[in-house]
């Protein structure tokens, strides 16, 4: 019997590559014998996953974060392509400080240098406003403008003005979630409160972006739509880079499993078990754990850290931590495999 297990990292807690190693260890004291994957959708420790399927480093250079820290960060070729995961520079692990203090302009170095951008594990919320600002749009507040506007500075942007340097980007940007940036269903709604925002803080954030949208396109002299699918990759990264800077957006999650070449094992599998921190609408909204599922056949098994979904979805069984997990998260983790293969065994 085939069983392939895949694990994305559980936010927080444990990286794609522990997961798998206590469901290996579990695994093998009760000869069950699986294929083991960890998966990305091109956000946070994306870079080490694609080296697990032998993409090799380009270089290596100190760089500053967006914080002002230098920090060692790698680029990768892939298929000759020079790929660089944007978390290094912005993501959830590189500060504690609160989102409405920073700004995504510490990207501006490295975009010149590559080919293939992946968004997600961002701390960032300011809607790429930081880096346009670092690539030829000027915010001001009155006359005066405003150097690397951060969110706490958005109530203060009153005109915007297109300066020489501006030009469009030549990037193929990946994305790690489809949900639209405002709206209904916002990226700044669903991911903020993740990242330390309130419902305060979300209300204020999403008015601001949309007033400031709407400066811009009348500038620009273009319609944007902050409100389409695409749009709320890393706090809105990807609004920008793809209305503004006419990039190209490519699900991180399709990119992943084209490089890899794991579409042809997912469907082989008689017994699918994915891993999570958490299983949620988002889960399904452009993740790599739901594009796992739209393939797989047989048997699947859920195996995280929470499942918080409207029902069983197409789950043979679903098996979760829970909140104990949070605190103990390899022993629970454990234990719950072994109580998952108590059932494949059966």
């Amino acid at each position: 019997m085939r069983i392939n297990v895949y694990s994305d990292k559980f936010s927080g807690t444990l990286s794609a590559a522990e997961v798998l190693k206590t469901v290996t260890s579990v695994f093998k004291d009760v000869d069950i014998q699986a294929n083991y994957f960890p998966v990305t959708d091109g956000g946070e420790h994306s870079t080490q996953i694609l080296k697990h399927y032998n993409m090799q480093t380009e270089m290596i250079t100190m760089t500053r974060d967006f914080i002002g820290n230098w920090i060692p960060v790698e680029y990768l070729n892939v298929d000759n392509d020079i790929y660089f995961e944007s978390a290094s520079l912005i993501g959830v692990n590189n500060t504690s400080d609160h989102p409405f203090n920073l700004d995504t302009s510490a990207l501006a170095e490295v975009i010149p240098n590559i080919d293939v951008l992946s968004l997600g594990g961002s701390r960032t919320v300011d809607g790429g406003v930081g880096l346009m600002s670092s690539l030829g749009i000027e915010f001001y507040r009155e006359e005066n403008i405003i150097t690397n506007p951060k969110p706490r500075d958005f109530k203060d942007i009153t005109a915007v003005k297109i300066a020489d340097s501006f030009a469009k980007l030549e990037l193929r940007v990946l994305t790690d979630t489809s949900i639209p940036l405002l709206g209904s269903n916002s990226a700044i709604a669903t991911y903020g409160p993740q990242k330390g925002l309130n419902k305060k803080d979300i209300k204020y954030l999403e008015e601001q972006l949309e007033r400031i949208y709407d400066i811009l396109s009348l500038e620009l002299g273009i319609p944007l739509d902050p409100f389409k699918k695409d749009t709320g990759a890393a706090g809105g990264l990807s609004f920008a880079l793809g209305e503004i800077f006419g990039c190209e957006l490519i699900s991180g999650s399709e990119y992943f499993l084209e490089k890899t070449n794991l579409l042809k094992k997912i469907k082989q599998s008689e017994i699918t078990i994915v891993c999570e921190g958490k299983f949620d609408k988002s889960s399904l909204s452009g993740k790599v754990i739901g594009e796992i599922l739209k393939h797989a056949t047989g048997d699947i098994y859920f195996l995280g850290g929470q499942y918080d979904y409207v029902d069983d979805y197409q789950f043979t069984g679903i098996f979760e931590c829970g909140p104990k997990g949070l605190k103990h998260p390899k022993e629970e983790l454990r234990n719950t495999t072994k109580k998952l293969a108590k059932q494949i065994s059966i």
